[in-house]
C-alpha cells in the first residue's frame, strides 16, 4: 500500500529500524548491555576480562574470549549471558537468541541478570521478526518497566502482528497515557495498524473511535485516505470534507482533498484546497508539486514552474518534482533545461530503486 506517498513496506522497515536503534541506546536497555560488577565478582578473571572488553566496545575480542570459556560449569551462565549481549551489540540477533536462551534457562528469577536477559531476548526475537516468540518476553519487560515507551511500542506492534487488537490498543494507550476504551486510543491503534499494513483492522478501530466521538480529529481523514487507496474517490472526498469540518486547520486534509480531485481530473476544484494546504503548512513540498501538475494541465506554465521550483527548494531529491518540472520546461520550449531535469529525475529514480 502507498500511504501518504510512501511505500509502506519500505516505511515499516525504516521505522522498525529506527525504533530498534532507539531501543538499543535507551535507558531501558542500560542494564542489559552492562553487567554490574557484583554479578561476576566470583567469576574467573578471564570472564572479568571479557566483560571489560565488552564494556570498552571490543566486542569481537570479547566474543573470542567468551567462546573459549563455554562449557565450564563455574562460569557457564555468565559466559552465555555475556555472549548473548555481545552478539546483540553486533546486531547478530540469531546468535544473541541462541546464547541468551541458554543463559535464561540457567538463571534464577531472583538474579540481577534475569530481567535484562528477558528484555534483550524479547528485543532480539522482535528484530528477527519472531513476533510470536517475542511477545511473552516483551510482556514481562513492560510489566517491569511500565513507563518504557520503547517496550510498550514493541509490544503493541507485536500484538498487531499477532492479531490481538484489544491488547495492542491497551499497550499504546499505556504508552500515550490514555484510557484503552477511549476514542483517542482507538485512533492511535488504527494509525499503528495502518503503518503495519493491517488496514481492515484499522478501519474497524476508526469507526469505533468515531462512534465514541464523532468530532475526533484525524479519524475521518484516515478513513478518507483508506477509501482513496481503494479507489473509492467519492467516498474519500466526502470523508475528507467531514474531517475539514471538524478540523479546519489540518493542512494534510486539504492536501489530500486537492489530490483526490486531480484523480477525477477536476483541475479547477483542486486548486483551492491545495492552496489552503500550502497556506496552513508552507514547508511541505507535496501540495506544491500537485499544484504544479494542476497548472501544467491548465497550460499555466509560469505558475506551474513557480510551484515546482519552490517544492524542489524544500525537497531537492524529489523525483516527481523534477519530472513534472521537466515536462513544464519541455512544453515551454526550453529543451536544454528540460533535458537536465529529466536526467536528474531519472538519476533519482534509479537511486531510489537501488535502495528498495
Amino acid at each position: 500500500m502507498h500511504f501518504q506517498g510512501i511505500n509502506m513496506h519500505k516505511f515499516i522497515l525504516l521505522f522498525t529500524s529506527a525504533i530498534v536503534i532507539s531501543l538499543a541506546h535507551s535507558s531501558a536497555l542500560g542494564q542489559s548491555v552492562n553487567v554490574q560488577p557484583s554479578t561476576v565478582s566470583s567469576a574467573a578473571p578471564t570472564v572479568l576480562e571479557a566483560q571489560e572488553l565488552l564494556q570498552s566496545g571490543k566486542v569481537d575480542e570479547a566474543i573470542k574470549a567468551l567462546t573459549a570459556l563455554t562449557g565450564k560449569s563455574s562460569t557457564d551462565r555468565q559466559t552465555y549471558y555475556l555472549l548473548g549481549l555481545a552478539y546483540y551489540k553486533k546486531n547478530d540477533h540469531v546468535r544473541a537468541v541462541e546464547h541468551l536462551s541458554v543463559a535464561l534457562k540457567q538463571t534464577p528469577e531472583t538474579s540481577r541478570e534475569y530481567r535484562p536477559i528477558v528484555q534483550t531476548l524479547g528485543l532480539s526475537h522482535y528484530i528477527l521478526g519472531h513476533v510470536k516468540e517475542a511477545v511473552p518476553y516483551l510482556e514481562q519487560a513492560v510489566h517491569w518497566s511500565p513507563d518504557s515507551a520503547e517496550m510498550a511500542y514493541a509490544l503493541g506492534i507485536g500484538y498487531i502482528q499477532t492479531h490481538a487488537p484489544d491488547k495492542s490498543r491497551e499497550a499504546f494507550a499505556r504508552m500515550f497515557k490514555l484510557q484503552p476504551d477511549s476514542a483517542p486510543a482507538y485512533l492511535i491503534n488504527a494509525q499503528m495498524m495502518v503503518r503495519q499494513q493491517f488496514e481492515e483492522f484499522a478501519e474497524k478501530e476508526l469507526r469505533k473511535a468515531l462512534e465514541l466521538d464523532p468530532k475526533l480529529p484525524q479519524a475521518n481523514f484516515m478513513l478518507g485516505e483508506l477509501a482513496i487507496f481503494r479507489a473509492q474517490i467519492d467516498l474519500g472526498i466526502d470523508l475528507l470534507q467531514k474531517e475539514i469540518a471538524v478540523n479546519p486547520a489540518f493542512g494534510m486534509a486539504y492536501y489530500r482533498l486537492g489530490e483526490a480531485y486531480t484523480r477525477q481530473l477536476k483541475w479547477d476544484e483542486s486548486i483551492a484546497p491545495l492552496q489552503k494546504s500550502i497556506w496552513l503548512n508552507p514547508y511541505f513540498s507535496g501540495p506544491y508539486i500537485v499544484l504544479g501538475k494542476v497548472y501544467l494541465k491548465k497550460a499555466d506554465m509560469m505558475n506551474a514552474e513557480s510551484m515546482l521550483r519552490r517544492a524542489l527548494q524544500m525537497d531537492p531529491n524529489n523525483y516527481s518534482g523534477h519530472h513534472v518540472l521537466a515536462q513544464v520546461l519541455q512544453q515551454s520550449n526550453r529543451a536544454e533545461e528540460a533535458k537536465q531535469e529529466f536526467e536528474t529525475a531519472e538519476r533519482l529514480r534509479t537511486l531510489s530503486d537501488k535502495k528498495q
